[in-house]
């Protein structure tokens, strides 16, 4: 009797719409995202971080597993957490919430001679010469001034990690011929820079984020006629420049974030051990910021360790068996 013909599988021509719904699953996500990062406020952003965070982590269908399981989050480099930096860098909204949020805190400091105005470059902090206080014909900042900028740094810092920050140094019209400044412009750069070391070193900014400029006199803010005038436009500008703008710079974004995300980490280490942190070496404080010393920890188990072979070294009231076969070879 003849065989049945064995009937021919049929071949399953839809498995692709599983691979096609994961991959519309997830570009609907990364959209829902980016919009999120342009419009929403920061606790809104949050908030959709939560709640994708957790969808994307829990099993939707039965009996597979989720669809983010294993992998890192689509929001930062760790599993359900959200970057406060990709955050800064990438939502407008965030960056203008800051910079209004700012402004508010500058305008308690008008009688100190700050203000601040949101443009087009982004958020200008105006100081004038009750702020920023110099010696005629010199860039050293006077001591009453550092408290001032340090306050001003804190305030930058609790919201802007990754923001290039320009600041503009301005004088009045009077001519300066020196050895060191031949000219305003030699000056007015120079003060712009020495607000910049000061902020650095206040509140430990990544160097690479600052811009320094001089414009001398040519962008007076009232005329060059009177005493009052000129005083005036004796100022130092920091401006939060808008991330619009960071095309404009040849600098490596991408790099400044690493650099500040390990900065960050040494930062909690410093808190979390005290005791390790040691003072600064030399008269290159920049490079020993993050550096956390561990010579008396080296030193402790270098101490432990050699008493492991002193002869004086007991166990139980037993010395060890290649301590007695040490001593047998004298």
């Amino acid at each position: 009797m003849a065989k049945k013909k064995k009937a021919e599988e049929h071949e399953n021509l839809e498995r692709w719409l599983v691979s096609y719904a994961d991959f519309m699953t997830l570009l609907f996500a990364t959209f829902v995202v980016l919009y999120a990062l342009a419009q929403s406020d920061v606790n809104s952003f949050k908030n959709i971080a939560d709640a994708l965070n957790r969808a994307f982590n829990q099993n939707i269908f039965d009996n597979q597993t989720a669809l983010m399981d294993g992998r890192d989050s689509i929001l930062d480099g760790t599993t359900g957490e959200t970057s406060p930096l990709m955050l800064e860098y990438m939502s407008q909204r965030y960056e203008q919430t800051s910079y209004e949020d700012i402004k508010k805190d500058i305008d308690k400091m008008k009688e100190d001679g700050v203000s601040a105005k949101i443009d087009e470059r982004g958020l200008v902090i105006r100081l004038d010469e009750n702020a920023v206080k110099f010696a005629p014909g010199s860039a050293e900042l006077k001591k009453e001034s550092f408290k001032i900028i340090s306050e001003i740094s804190k305030i930058i810092k609790e919201r802007f990690l990754i923001h290039y920050i320009q600041v503009e140094g301005h004088t009045d019209s009077d001519k300066i011929s020196s050895d060191k400044y031949p000219s305003n412009w030699e000056l007015s750069s120079a003060r712009a820079s020495s607000v910049i070391r000061h902020m650095i070193a206040s509140e430990n900014f990544n160097p690479k984020l600052f811009i320094a400029t001089g414009l001398a006199d040519t962008i007076p803010v009232a005329p060059n006629t009177s005493f009052q005038n000129k005083s005036k436009n004796r100022r130092v500008e920091i401006i939060i420049l808008r991330n619009k703008n960071k095309h404009l710079s040849k600098k490596n974004m991408q790099k400044i974030m690493e650099e500040v995300k390990i900065q960050q980490k040494g930062e909690i280490i410093k808190r979390q051990h005290p005791n390790t942190e040691r003072g600064h070496v030399g008269s290159d404080k920049d490079l020993m910021k993050n550096v956390i010393d561990i010579t008396d920890q080296y030193e402790n188990e270098k101490e432990r360790l050699n008493s492991l072979v002193q002869p004086t070294y007991q166990h139980d009231g037993v010395r060890p068996q290649f301590m007695e076969q040490k001593d047998e070879a004298k």
